[in-house]
C-alpha cells in the first residue's frame, strides 16, 4: 500500500467517524473525574481531515509551463 493510500484510508475512516458523531451529537460531560469533550473530538477529527487533504494535493500530479526568452 503507497503512502497516499494509507493517508486516503485515514480520511475516508475519519470522515465515517464525523459521520457517526454528528449523526447523534453528544453533549461534552465528566465522568470519574475524566472530561469528554466531544466538540473538541470532533474539532481534531476535522484537522485530521484537512491534513489529509493538504497531503494528498502534495501527491497529485502537477504541470509547469514556463517559456524561455532569447
Amino acid at each position: 500500500m503507497t503512502d497516499a493510500q494509507q493517508i486516503a484510508t485515514i480520511k475516508s475512516q475519519t470522515l465515517a467517524r464525523i459521520a457517526e458523531i454528528t449523526a447523534q451529537p453528544k453533549p461534552t460531560y465528566q465522568i470519574d473525574g475524566q472530561l469528554v469533550a466531544w466538540g473538541d473530538y470532533l474539532s481534531q477529527l476535522q484537522r485530521a481531515v484537512d491534513w489529509c487533504n493538504e497531503k494528498l494535493a502534495g501527491e497529485s500530479p502537477f504541470e509547469i509551463r514556463s517559456q524561455g526568452y532569447s
